[in-house]
């Protein structure tokens, strides 16, 4: 039994559940019931600090995500180097995960860097348009990281 690969195995996933459950509870819970319930700029405030309260935890999964993710890949018995991304199906699927893995982390670069920060703008309309803004990226970030896992999943039983 090789306990490192247990080890890292059991650490991608949980940092897998920490990066999705945040991005998942952020697009399907909190935003909606505030954007229902809360006047705007309790929205905006609340919604900033949930970030800035969950960013830490997100960095900490993150280097795990990505750490644990490099030493998987490259100790699959699968993995034919960098440059092999057609060399089999398992390096088809993988490679494709890696592309949409680079898709919601730039995702998340946006809606923290750019829309998240203008959430605490005086201007109401700038808010207002950061926060549908917001909305939509946690939402595509739930998908492409289901997605993730569906890829996860194929190229667990590829070749």
């Amino acid at each position: 039994m090789d306990f490192l690969q247990i080890g890292a195995s059991w650490l991608h996933l949980v940092a897998t559940v920490v990066l999705l459950g945040y991005v998942g509870v952020m697009a399907l819970v909190v935003l909606p019931v505030l954007r229902r319930d809360v006047e705007l700029s309790t929205v905006c405030e609340l919604t900033a600090a949930f970030e800035r309260r969950a960013l830490p935890g997100v960095v900490i999964a993150l280097v795990a995500f990505l750490a644990t993710g490099v030493y998987l890949t490259v100790s699959d018995a699968r993995y034919g180097g960098a440059g092999n991304v057609v060399g089999s199906s398992w390096a088809t699927i993988i490679t494709l995960k890696h592309v949409l893995v680079a898709v919601v982390l730039g995702l998340g670069l946006y809606a923290d860097g750019l829309i998240a920060r203008k959430l605490t703008v005086a201007d109401a309309s700038d808010r207002r348009a950061a926060l549908s803004r917001l909305d939509v990226v946690v939402k595509a970030m739930t998908v492409a990281g289901a997605t993730v896992l569906l890829l996860t999943a194929v190229a667990a039983e590829a070749s």
